[in-house]
């Protein structure tokens, strides 16, 4: 694999509307998003972390709590999530970065490095795993296509669908990348936050492993 500077951007805004602040919500005496921080820094290939979010005032809360936690922030329009990615991954000279989503507390590190992986082995401009539980996977996508794909939205405000604009085969060099086995099995468990059953089933996991899920394949096992 070549050198390449590889950045995880997490997208994250406090205005939802099924759940509030969920970002903010408490996971075994912290933030839903101070949790996916910490497990994605368990990753081997990231050079770096930063947080995305919107200029609207509800999100100095997320800056704030960023600073405090010595984490990069990026703000940038509240509709148009690529324009923020482009924003951080050009202050950041990002060769490649690692789309993940503030919901997803649970976000798989050991996954998320082997889509790296498969992304620069294979010259990869999307890598992505339709295989894997809901709200443990991310997406690896080429800073250039990222670009290259923002200079063909005819809509930018919808560009938080950014997953079914990269995946174009017909456009960019895009894998799925499928796991086999126990991963596999389990591809429809949920284990983003969007709503308060799915919240509370998030704490159950992280208060019965003390603020620290092991590997998914342990944590479905509990299960």
């Amino acid at each position: 694999m070549t050198i390449n500077n590889i950045v995880g951007l997490i997208a994250v805004r406090l205005n939802s509307k099924r759940l509030k602040q969920k970002a903010f919500l408490s996971l075994y005496y912290k933030k839903v998003i101070h949790r996916l921080v910490e497990r994605i820094k368990k990753s081997k290939y990231l050079n770096d972390i930063a947080i995305c979010t919107s200029t609207h005032k509800l999100d100095n809360k997320i800056v704030n709590f960023s600073k405090k936690n010595n984490i990069k922030v990026f703000r940038g329009s509240k509709k148009d999530v690529m324009s923020r990615f482009l924003i951080a991954g050009k202050n950041l000279k990002a060769n490649h970065i690692v789309r993940i989503t503030g919901d997803n507390p649970l976000t798989d590190p050991q996954i998320m490095d082997s889509l790296i992986k498969n992304h620069l082995q294979n010259n990869n401009e999307y890598t992505f795993s339709s295989s894997v539980p809901i709200g443990t996977s991310s997406e690896i996508i080429k800073f250039n296509s990222l670009i290259k794909c923002y200079n063909y939205l005819v809509d930018p405000n919808s560009s938080e669908y950014m997953s079914w604009m990269l995946n174009r085969p017909d456009v960019f060099k895009v894998e799925d990348v499928l796991f086999s086995g126990h991963l596999y099995k389990f591809n429809n468990i949920n284990f983003t936050v969007d709503e308060k059953n799915e919240y509370l089933n998030l704490k159950k996991i992280y208060n019965n492993f003390k603020g620290n899920p092991p590997s998914l394949s342990k944590t479905i096992n509990w299960i």
